[in-house]
């Protein structure tokens, strides 16, 4: 019997996004920084989105975290265990572009 072969194809990250997890379906979730609020013109939250089921997770920074020694890392993690722990189990499929 031939031995199995598995193919992956690279393609670049959109911009922004800080973490990509793989779901048992195919999809991505990915972890990015957002602005929560309109008024605000710096980022101010860490965004875990997944491309197939279209759940989410926001993780908000202190209101001085962005001016003082990354203050998003927090948030960064805790929005990639969500987005880590949300792969693990979602078998939804990519949606096609443009859908």
């Amino acid at each position: 019997m031939p031995a199995r072969t598995q193919t992956t194809t690279e393609t670049a990250w959109p911009e922004g996004v800080i973490a990509r997890y793989l779901t048992v379906g195919g999809a991505t979730v990915d972890v990015s920084h957002d602005t929560l609020y309109l008024s605000d013109v710096e980022p101010n939250v860490s965004h875990a989105l997944c491309g197939g089921c279209g759940a989410y997770c926001n993780e908000e920074w202190a209101q001085y975290a962005y001016r003082f020694n990354n203050g998003s890392s927090s948030a960064d993690d805790e929005a990639s265990k969500w987005a880590q722990a949300h792969a693990e189990k979602c078998r939804a499929m990519p949606r096609p572009a443009g859908a």
